[in-house]
């Protein structure tokens, strides 16, 4: 007996050392590179699945599912310990894969990417933080978008075994594994080599592949493309969060003044939410200047510098007038403004200098400095729109020069629809204002060629007002009945219609009208003013003076003296 047990015994021992020798010295520390995910959605739904790192910096490979929908990430790694996902590098929901950075305090186990990939019938190995190691041969290599390839191979594939790396006898991972959409039972990998060269991009701002997840991305290593993302998550997020993208953001570029810019503006704009405190707030106050002061030495143009400081002070106070500094007032603004025009004479540094006028109350300055822009090259049509309203301000403003104010800034704008629509309407509303209806009713013209056609029952209810004040009351009720087409319910166009009517001499006509606003509005007061007018001109006195009191009764301002012409 005792010679038996100790048969099993070696037995044991050897199958032992067989399985040691089988078990490639690499596992135990690659194993340490794998870990676990928790995402988290808006309403605190979480989802759990794995992934490893390729960097010891934090850099790591998952599959995009996990992520998508989640504003949080979680990673737990191999010893128990928790680190926040910090930001997208880069994704592709179209191959399920996402490349991320984790926010580690120190260098983190990671696995050496392969720089050649195994070829068809090489043996590699799948590794999971726990399960026990398996192995297998590469069946098949497909290309993906012609340059990576994409792996089957023949492991039994099962739900635990996604985002798990896929590595060669050397230990290093050549792929991420996937779901198996075949039904082969095989086990299918992205090449890591993919996944590593995706990266946010100016051009991915508003694709859904990032937009669906609430993690902000990572900067590209382009300025541009990392300033337009900049301005991007301005637009859509809190204040608090912000600021530690814009923190984030000077980490990665300490040299460019943009960041730098851009958080003294977040300080002072939003010093009430990011403070409670007076004193705090002022302090933030203090932070933002020197961040102001920084940003001049970022700027090898120190004219550019003191623009950029000008232009920022001016654009704070210009939306925030509870501001109460001594670093952050108009004079300070004037000073840096005036400094860089020493330096450097710029068109835009004029303009600028009529915006500060304009803001201080000094029309004429601010007229005569926009009017000198407009005889450079750096004329615009906002520079002739901003001269128009300074002028008008001015007390001997001439109705002529105005509206060829207006009509260069029109002019200048064509090129862009969305711009010439906005000056055309500036335009048409001044033109009102001066009675030049002619003139208006063409602009309204060009503003119908410039969105071709795609105008609302509102721009033919204005148009009809101009041509009613024209006395084209021709054109007038064709505006009138197209809008009224456009919206049936709206009872101010069926009173409109009336009006012109009665202007009309068709009495009958207006009564129809007017009748169908108050079908909708039955306490329209100018409505019953009209019905009144309507009947008065049929010869019916009587029900004329009963709707005029109806009128009086709903407030109308304007018919007390037709009740005291004809209802005595």
């Amino acid at each position: 007996m005792k010679q038996y047990y100790a048969f099993v015994l070696c037995f044991c021992c050897l199958m032992l050392q067989a399985q040691r020798a089988a078990t490639p010295r690499w596992v135990e520390n690659a194993r340490k590179a794998i870990f676990t995910i928790e995402t988290f959605d808006n309403n605190g739904r979480s989802r759990t699945g794995n992934g490893f790192f390729i960097q010891n910096t934090g850099e790591a490979v998952s599959d995009y599912t996990l992520f998508n929908g989640a504003v949080q990430a979680v990673v737990t790694d191999a010893d128990g310990r928790q680190m926040q996902v910090n930001s997208i590098i880069g994704a592709d929901d179209t191959y399920d894969v996402i490349y991320f950075k984790v926010t580690v305090p120190r260098n983190v186990p990671f696995l050496a990417v392969a720089k050649e990939m195994p070829a068809a019938n090489t043996e590699v190995y799948l590794l999971s933080a726990k399960e026990t190691m398996q192995t297998g041969a590469v069946e098949e290599i497909s290309m993906m978008k012609d340059t990576y390839e994409y792996f089957k191979v023949n492991i039994p594939s099962t739900s635990l075994q996604i985002s798990l790396p896929l590595l060669n006898a050397n230990g290093e991972v050549f792929a991420l594994t996937q779901a198996d959409a075949s039904g082969k039972n095989k086990t299918y990998g992205v090449s890591i080599s993919y996944i590593q060269q995706l990266h946010f991009t100016s051009l991915d701002i508003f694709s859904k592949a990032y937009t669906s997840i609430g993690i902000r991305s990572g900067w590209s290593d382009k300025e541009n493309d990392a300033q337009l993302a900049l301005l991007y998550y301005g637009l859509q997020q809190d204040a608090p969060t912000y600021l530690e993208t814009l923190n984030d953001f000077i980490k990665t570029f300490p040299n460019l003044a943009d960041g730098y810019l851009s958080r003294a503006s977040h300080y002072v704009r939003f010093r009430g939410v990011l403070a409670e405190s007076q004193e705090d707030q002022r302090r933030l106050l203090d932070l933002a200047m020197s961040d102001l002061n920084y940003s001049l030495k970022c700027n090898p143009k120190e004219d550019e510098g003191l623009y950029n400081q000008a232009k920022l002070i001016y654009d704070v106070l210009l939306d925030d007038s509870t501001v109460q500094s001594n670093d952050w007032n108009i004079h300070v603004a004037t000073e840096k403004l005036q400094r860089a025009i020493a330096i450097n004479d710029m068109p835009y540094y004029r303009q600028l200098e009529g915006d500060i006028a304009f803001f201080q109350g000094d029309f004429e300055k601010a007229f005569n400095t926009y009017m000198a822009v407009n005889q450079t090259s750096f004329a615009s049509p906002l520079t002739f729109f901003l001269a128009a309203k300074t002028r008008e301000m001015l007390p001997d403003a001439n109705p002529n020069e105005l509206m060829a104010l207006m009509d260069s800034a029109v002019v200048r704008s064509m090129s862009v629809p969305s711009e010439a629509s906005a000056y055309l309407q500036e335009s048409i509303d001044l033109k009102i204002q001066l009675g030049q209806f002619a003139a208006a009713i063409k602009d309204y013209d060009q503003l119908y060629r410039v969105l071709v056609g795609n105008v609302s029952d509102a721009f033919y209810y204005y148009r009809e007002q101009a041509k009613f004040r024209l006395g084209d009351l021709e054109g007038a009720l064709n505006d009138i009945e197209t809008a009224i087409a456009l919206d049936k319910q709206n009872a101010l166009y069926y009173a409109e219609e009336a009006s012109i009517y009665l202007r009309m001499q068709d009495p009958v006509k207006a009564q129809v009208s007017v009748e169908k606003a108050l079908a909708l509005e039955a306490d329209f007061a100018a409505s019953h003013r009209l019905l009144g007018l309507c009947l008065l001109r049929q010869g019916k006195k009587s029900d004329a003076c009963t709707a005029f009191q109806k009128a009086k009764e709903l407030g109308d301002p304007i018919v007390d003296k037709l009740i005291e012409e004809n209802c005595q």
